[in-house]
């Protein structure tokens, strides 16, 4: 074979090579294309295809706020404020410790101005007035002792004052047990109703309603208008 037909020969297979690369990649290509082009189908999981794989399933129930205990409310009590502070009432301790202030203010000060008129009104009437100083307090600046001493009036002055600090000082204490007793229910009643449903589920509604009686015992006749309320739990 002369040189020249081996040439034809090489270069009709280099073309013939040269060919089939070149439709294998525009092959490749339009593949890619229809791949990509291609929408993939929803995936659908059948229910008796789901496998849970446990042992065991725990599930953690949300603890729910503690509720005061009204017995053991109404035993804190006992020191005022103590049922409010283990109800978690926080903001009525000032209230508390107000009304408990102004009732010792009360007592306090009306206990002092018993014993002055009481001592007072005492040693007025003593044997040796002049030696029992104490009345010569109530008496105006500057004035004689000795002309009170024999002074009706100036000693039922003293004994008004006696009687009038007694009669408030005993109604202070009255009342300081008022509160304290008041301070007490609270905090049982706060305890009491903690349970209490408060939720919007809980209404009321008033409205028109016809009355119809029943007919077996009344007449049709007594059919009328009256007021309808609805209480929704």
């Amino acid at each position: 074979m002369s040189h020249r037909g081996v040439m034809i020969i090489v270069s009709a297979c280099l073309s013939m090579l040269l060919y089939t690369t070149a439709q294998a990649e525009v092959y490749e290509q339009d593949t890619v294309t229809v791949q990509t082009e291609q929408v993939a189908p929803p995936l659908t999981v059948k229910a008796d295809t789901l496998t849970v794989v446990a042992d065991t399933l725990t599930v953690t129930k949300p603890k729910s706020p503690a509720r005061p205990n009204s017995k053991i409310a109404l035993l804190c009590s006992i020191i005022p404020g103590g049922g409010q502070i283990y109800n978690q009432q926080y903001w009525k301790l000032p209230i508390v410790i107000g009304a408990y202030t102004a009732c010792y203010y009360a007592i306090n000060w009306n206990n002092n101005a018993l014993m002055e008129y009481s001592n007072a009104f005492r040693d007025i009437m003593s044997d040796k007035p002049m030696e029992n100083t104490s009345w010569q307090d109530f008496i105006p600046y500057g004035a004689d002792p000795a002309q009170y001493v024999s002074n009706t009036s100036f000693h039922n002055q003293l004994r008004r004052g006696r009687d009038f600090y007694r009669r408030y000082r005993d109604l202070s204490i009255i009342v300081t047990a008022g509160v304290y007793l008041l301070v007490m229910i609270d905090a049982y009643v706060d305890a009491e109703l903690s349970n209490f449903d408060i939720s919007p589920n809980l209404t009321m509604q008033a409205g028109p309603a016809i009355i119809v009686p029943d007919t077996k015992n009344t007449s049709p006749q007594s059919t009328g208008l009256g007021l309808h309320l609805a209480l929704t739990f």
